[in-house]
């Protein structure tokens, strides 16, 4: 490589980057080409980029990979890794998980921290190896020494669950601490948890509170939604009811169904926010018909109760059942209930009995 090909492709990041010049693609990839002439490994891996994404030229997958694989045999640990990735997805060439080992065990043996990690990932799922949680620990290993905040919150994670491992509270800590300080919302969201729950910590809300506000920020759906939780439902150190309405309607606005059966009831007792139980039924109707148990539950309740909407035996029955069905057991008691006394259905002792006991086996579990 010459100081001129260095001197091309740093132009050509000029012109990729917008830096000192004005962004232009087209120029970038002119400049790329001059370098890769004389075996510029970095101009190189820019014009698979560029192909891969489209940028300057048309899309072409295969096209990139090639041009991954010319980086790739001159040693670039970036363009190996890229070419691995692409062999798992078959992204632009045929999927092959030797061919994935064979270029993530080249960057990984290079100390590249990615390749290590999807290294790790193939050992973990047992793509073209046998699975091996040790080995991938082993990998893990290095790339978080090395301050890859995604694979210290994999191992954070794996010590958090037991998964691979045994569960070991301070390991996970310490390997969510230095991800989540990296600014991972992941790791943000799982340290927060475990101070919001006590897992191997001693609880403490408002430790809870920042690092789950630190996740939430970069939109990360679970930390909004247990955010709006805390605040609603913590202690007066961080009891703030109106900003738990608040998180809750973004999450439930982006299809989170705990936070819609959660919001729904802040509307039903008027907490944070004014009652209103129309909104209180909208959010339980999005939610029950997403699936939620809890949501088809309470539309169950307000249906017989008339509370909100009009009295309706037989939507009450139909949503009670619906929740009933996975295994919502105060659905199944409602149910028995019904067919025992008669009220809104027909009197069945047989149904109301098997209703019963499908409630006491699921209590029971």
């Amino acid at each position: 490589m010459t100081d001129m090909a260095q001197s091309h492709y740093q132009l050509g990041m000029n012109y990729f980057q917008g830096k000192g010049v004005k962004k232009s693609y087209p120029e970038a990839m002119k400049w790329f080409r001059l370098a890769s002439q004389h075996q510029h490994a970095r101009a190189i891996f820019m014009l698979g980029r560029m192909h891969d994404k489209g940028l300057g030229t048309t899309a072409d997958p295969a096209g990139a990979a090639d041009f991954y694989l010319q980086a790739a045999k001159l040693g670039y640990m970036r363009a190996q890794n890229v070419l691995g990735q692409a062999y798992i997805t078959g992204h632009g060439v045929t999927a092959d998980y030797d061919q994935a080992l064979h270029w993530f065990r080249k960057a990984a043996d290079l100390n590249y921290s990615d390749a290590q990690y999807n290294l790790g990932l193939m050992y973990a799922k047992g793509h073209g190896v046998p699975k091996d949680f040790i080995e991938a620990r082993r990998w893990w290993g290095m790339a978080a020494e090395q301050g890859n905040p995604k694979v210290q919150f994999t191992l954070g994670h794996m010590y958090l669950v037991g998964k691979g491992v045994k569960k070991n509270y301070p390991k996970a800590k310490q390997w969510l601490r230095l991800s989540a300080d990296q600014g991972l919302p992941t790791a943000q969201y799982h340290l927060g948890m475990m101070y919001a729950r006590g897992n191997g910590v001693l609880q403490n809300f408002s430790e809870a509170r920042k690092w789950l506000q630190q996740a939430a920020s970069q939109n990360y759906l679970d930390a909004i939604y247990h955010l709006g939780k805390l605040l609603g439902s913590g202690n007066n150190e961080v009891c703030d009811p109106s900003s738990a309405v608040a998180l809750l309607k973004q999450a439930a606005t982006r299809g989170h169904q705990r936070a819609q059966v959660l919001l729904g009831h802040h509307f039903i007792t008027g907490v944070g926010t004014p009652q209103d139980l129309q909104l209180a039924y909208h959010w339980w109707l999005e939610a029950a018909n997403a699936g939620s148990a809890d949501a088809q539950y309470n539309l169950g309740i307000m249906h017989l109760n008339g509370k909100g909407v009009e009295m309706d035996s037989v939507a009450g029955k139909k949503w009670l059942t619906d929740a009933a069905d996975q295994g919502h057991t105060k659905a199944q008691y409602c149910l028995g209930v019904m067919y025992s006394t008669g009220k809104g259905v027909p009197q069945d002792l047989d149904e109301a009995f098997r209703w019963k006991e499908a409630a006491e086996f699921w209590e029971s579990l």
